[in-house]
C-alpha cells in the first residue's frame, strides 16, 4: 500500500538474511520452522516462525490474513466499504463516526508526524494524485502552480479534525473535498497487529515482513538474531545488513517510483513535500527507521525522506531515534549516514556469534 523502495525486493532479502549465516546453510539438516507467504495490501508478505506453530501453516495463514483484513477494513482506499473510503466519499463537513481503532491510528500517526514538523500528512493524497502517483495514473504534463495551489487548499493537518466524545470517535472535514490516505502506515499496522496476535499466543520468536515493514522477535531458526537488508539504491543487492533486535523496521525511498518529464527531462519523485505541494528535489533516496512499533517507523520514514538525510539524521540524534539514510549524487554514487541510536542494529553484521 505504501510507496516504498523495498517492496518484494526487501522481502526476499529479509528472508535471505534472516535465515542465518553461511555456516548455517551448510548444515546437514535445515532448522525446523513454519513459513508462509502471500499477498496483502497490494504487496507481498511472509511470516516465519522457528520451530513449530500449533496448527501449522494453515493456522498461521489464517491468523495472519485475519490481522491484515482487520487493517484493510479500516484503511483501504481500494475497498469502498472500508472506514476511510466511506469517510472520503462523505461529501459533508458534519462529523463522521469512525471506530476507535481507526481513531487511534490517525492520532498516533499525527503525533509522530508533528514530531518531524508535519511533513508526513495523511491528507496529501490529492497532491499525490495530481502528480500522477495515485490510482488515477501519470499526468501528461507537470501540474501548473495554479493547479497545485488549488489542491493545496484542501490538503493539510488543519483540514480535518479528530474528535472523541463519550467513548466514540469522529472525523470532521474542514472542506468536503478532503480525502485521507493511510496507506503510508498500512504495512506497519499489519505487521504490528499480527505481532500482537502472535504475542498473545506466547509465540517466542518470529519475523513478519510486509513489503518494507519488518517486525521481529527472538532469534531466527539458527538461534541467531534476525538479519534483514536495506536495498542498494542502484539495484545491486543489499546495501547494508541490519538486525532489528526485536524492534520494528521500515524503509521509505524515492528511486523506484518516479516519472521523467518528456519535455524537460527532469525526474520527479513520488515523495511529495506537503509544504510545497511538489516532489522532493534533494539527493536523499532512502530512509530507514527502527522503533518498537512499525506503525511508528512507517509514520516517520516517509516524512524523514521528505526532510532529507541531513535533517533526518540531525533529528534522530536530537531525539534518540534510530535513523539510517542513503544519498545518491548526480553521478550515481551512494553514501550512507546514520544516527547514534542506529549503531547497535548495524553491529550484527560484524559480530553475529553467540
Amino acid at each position: 500500500m505504501k510507496f516504498k523502495v523495498l517492496g518484494a525486493a526487501l522481502l526476499s532479502c529479509a528472508l535471505l538474511l534472516g535465515c542465518g549465516d553461511k555456516a548455517a546453510t551448510t548444515a546437514k539438516a535445515p532448522a525446523p520452522m513454519v513459513k508462509i507467504q502471500g499477498k496483502t495490501m497490494g504487496t507481498f508478505y511472509t511470516v516465519t516462525i522457528p520451530g513449530t506453530y500449533e496448527g501449522g501453516e494453515e493456522a498461521l495463514r489464517k491468523i495472519s490474513e485475519e490481522a491484515f483484513k482487520e487493517v484493510s477494513d479500516a484503511i483501504s482506499t481500494f475497498d469502498p466499504n472500508s472506514e476511510i473510503a466511506r469517510f472520503n466519499a462523505f461529501d459533508s463537513t458534519e462529523p463522521f463516526p469512525i471506530s476507535n481503532y481507526l481513531a487511534d491510528i490517525i492520532e498516533e500517526g499525527n503525533r509522530q508526524s508533528l514530531m518531524i514538523g508535519g511533513v508526513m500528512d495523511f491528507s496529501v493524497g490529492p497532491l499525490v494524485n495530481l502528480w500522477g502517483f495515485g490510482p488515477e495514473g501519470r499526468p501528461e504534463k507537470v501540474p501548473s502552480e495554479e493547479e497545485i495551489s488549488a489542491v493545496r487548499a484542501y490538503v493539510g493537518h488543519d483540514k480535518y479534525e479528530l474528535r472523541r466524545e463519550n467513548g466514540k470517535a469522529y472525523l470532521k472535514k474542514a472542506d468536503p473535498r478532503v480525502k485521507l490516505d493511510l496507506s503510508t502506515v498500512g504495512e506497519g499496522l499489519g505487521a504490528d497487529l499480527l505481532a500482537q496476535k502472535l504475542d498473545d499466543k506466547k509465540v517466542p520468536a518470529y519475523m513478519i515482513a510486509i513489503a518494507g515493514a519488518i517486525r521481529t522477535k527472538g532469534d531466527n531458526p539458527q538461534g541467531k538474531p534476525w538479519k534483514v537488508g536495506i536495498e542498494d539504491p542502484k539495484g545491486e543487492g543489499i546495501y547494508a545488513a541490519v538486525c532489528p533486535l526485536g524492534d520494528g523496521m521500515s524503509t521509505a525511498g524515492s528511486y523506484r517510483n518516479f516519472f521523467i518529464d518528456k519535455e524537460t527531462g527532469k525526474r520527479y519523485s513520488h515523495a511529495i513535500d506537503p509544504r510545497t505541494g511538489k516532489p522532493i528535489d534533494h539527493y536523499t533516496v532512502s530512509v530507514t527507521v527502527i522503533a518498537p512499533l512499525t506503525l511508528i517507523t512507517d509514520a516517520l520514514d516517509t516524512g524523514l525522506l521528505v526532510l532529507g538525510a541531513k535533517e533526518a539524521i540531525e533529528w534522530g540524534n536530537k531525539t534518540d531515534h534510530a535513523v539510517y539514510a542513503i544519498e545518491m549524487d548526480k553521478d550515481g554514487k551512494a553514501a550512507a549516514s546514520y544516527s547514534r541510536a542506529f549503531e547497535p542494529y548495524l553491529k550484527c553484521q560484524i559480530n553475529n556469534k553467540r
